[in-house]
């Protein structure tokens, strides 16, 4: 492992990055248990191959890459993607049909942010990760690229045709032509 002179310790990377990639996971699997799971799991990875980190790129695009790796193969394991997020997230109370309210309706009734959530789930895993990465996480399309090992120019044409579909799926609900 690293020492203390050549960078942090591993309990500052844990302490400043555990959030994120906690956030990171529970949207890429819709699930808080197994988001916690995966998040340990990421960090206990982490703790093995640190001695091997080379600071090539900053530690959070690092971990970010060994918790998608660890998502896909929760998704691949499960054997389907999810396609609704933990029930935990959601209302126990009957809402009115989504398609029937009104944008303002939906914001007021905190339906808006079930539905993202929800059509954000039912993306292909390829398609919620990089929206994820980009307008959840906030990184840049070279982050992306180095998380997602591939090209910017292919981080900036996947993300386009994921919120294409994603424009297209949300359209409906806010009233927006097909």
């Amino acid at each position: 492992m690293p020492n203390s002179e050549s960078g942090p310790g591993f309990r500052t990377v844990i302490d400043g990055n555990y959030a994120r990639v906690h956030n990171l996971l529970l949207r890429l699997v819709g699930e808080r248990e197994a988001a916690a799971d995966l998040t340990q799991d990421t960090f206990v990875r982490a703790y093995q191959a640190w001695e091997f980190f080379r600071g090539d790129s900053q530690v959070y695009t690092w971990l970010f890459r060994i918790a998608v790796n660890l998502a896909r193969n929760h998704l691949e394991k499960q054997g389907r993607e999810r396609r609704h997020v933990d029930p935990e997230l959601d209302q126990a109370e009957e809402m009115p049909a989504r398609k029937h309210l009104r944008p303002d309706e939906m914001v007021e009734h905190g339906e808006m942010s079930r539905l993202l959530a929800d059509e954000l789930m039912a993306l292909r895993e390829d398609q919620r990760e990089i929206i994820v990465l980009r307008d959840i996480q906030d990184l840049s399309y070279e982050e992306i690229a180095q998380v997602l090992g591939c090209s910017v120019s292919a981080v900036k044409s996947k993300l386009f045709r994921a919120r294409s579909v994603l424009r297209r799926r949300l359209g409906p609900y806010l009233g927006w032509e097909a």
